[in-house]
């Protein structure tokens, strides 16, 4: 079987309002559709997303312009040799590293839906089957204008609505004193069973993290994620880590196997939570979680729960699956349909092969911006 043709599609979507944490907003949703034809008539389809327009084209360029002639009459199943032969291209010199590690993740994602197809087997059954359901908790809380903390704790009352188990809640976008009152209400509104966590998406210096993390020790918080700063993470999530006694997770930030090893050998985290798309693809992210299992370390996935619902469920050491309200991704709430279940706060997978959805074509059409392909 050889690569016959490849096609990936920008998808952009236009939310209600803008999304914002404590260092960034979201007004659209974008990602990358890929289809990767072989000469046998099996399709490899996959999504990747989250992250500027600008970011989004610039990945559809190095797909046209290297990896898709790349890939063109290889092997759709000696995946671990195709990523290989694409991962030089995120060594030009000058380049954005992150567009081109997203644009590998596009095709390894694609590649891993031919491998699944042809065994006949969804990807979290033949990637060792840890279990067939996973808690889903709602990453949310995000900043509102003129919101009282009180208002906060309704919106946990609409995830319970929709299914969900909790809710990993955005802090470190607000003075801190007002970040445990909104925080606290999630925690009143939610119950003692509703799972919370704090994200700040690297939004304090360790002095104030500490002191947050010393605020919130009676909300019962399954994790603090990314508490600190970018430029010395990894010495102060340790510190930080050994300090308050809470576990710590980060990992999404990083964009390779490599950086997520430095968070564990510097004892910096207790949950790794690499995106697949943002870190090199399944390839890359399974490599990660078996790495993982040696440090003791647990894994999560940020967002993308059509990724991430496979991979967690494939390995012993996964954790929660992340989804948004369905007005902040409309990709899976709408786009994506035939694929798991959400019940009584569980994603359950279900048993069609590969990533196991389908795209609704005609949603998917209406909002495609861009398309590169190799014929």
């Amino acid at each position: 079987m050889k690569i016959d043709r490849i096609e990936a599609f920008h998808v952009r979507l236009p939310l209600p309002r803008d999304f914002r944490g404590s260092s960034y907003s979201v007004p659209e949703k974008n990602a990358v559709v890929t289809r990767v034809f072989t000469d046998e008539g099996l399709i490899g389809e996959a999504i990747n997303g989250e992250g500027s327009a600008a970011m989004h084209s610039a990945m559809l360029r190095i797909l046209r312009d290297e990896l898709i002639p790349l890939m063109l009459r290889r092997d759709p199943v000696a995946i671990e040799a195709q990523w290989h032969a694409m991962w030089p291209a995120t060594h030009r010199g000058g380049r954005d590293k992150w567009s081109a590690v997203r644009a590998v993740a596009c095709i390894d994602t694609a590649l891993w839906d031919i491998a699944g197809k042809r065994a006949g087997l969804p990807l979290y059954q033949m990637w060792g089957g840890a279990r067939k359901a996973l808690p889903i908790v709602a990453i949310g809380g995000q900043y509102h204008d003129g919101w009282a903390p009180q208002r906060y704790g309704e919106e946990m009352h609409d995830y319970v609505a929709i299914g969900l188990a909790g809710c990993k809640f955005k802090v470190g976008g607000a003075p801190l004193a007002e970040d445990v009152k909104r925080i606290g209400a999630a925690r009143r509104a939610g119950g003692d069973g509703f799972l919370l966590f704090a994200d700040a998406n690297r939004g304090w210096d360790r002095r104030t993290a500490y002191d947050f993390a010393m605020r919130v020790r009676d909300l019962d918080l399954v994790w603090l994620e990314e508490p600190c700063h970018w430029d010395d993470d990894r010495r102060d999530l340790a510190l930080l880590r050994a300090q308050t006694g809470v576990p710590i997770a980060a990992g999404q930030s990083e964009i390779t196997v490599q950086d997520c090893r430095d968070l564990m050998l510097d004892a910096a985290i207790d949950i790794c939570n690499l995106d697949a798309s943002w870190g090199g693809g399944p390839s890359a992210w399974l490599r990660v979680a078996h790495m993982a299992a040696a440090f003791g370390v647990q894994m999560g996935h940020h967002g993308e729960p059509l990724l991430g619902a496979h991979l967690l469920a494939a390995v012993q050491n996964g954790t929660y699956l992340e989804t948004h309200h369905p007005d902040r991704d409309p990709v899976f709430h709408r786009m994506a349909v035939n694929k798991g279940t959400i019940d009584s706060g569980a994603y359950v997978l279900g048993e069609a092969p590969g990533w196991g959805f389908v795209l609704d074509q005609e949603f998917m059409n209406a909002h495609v911006v861009d398309r590169v392909s190799s014929a």
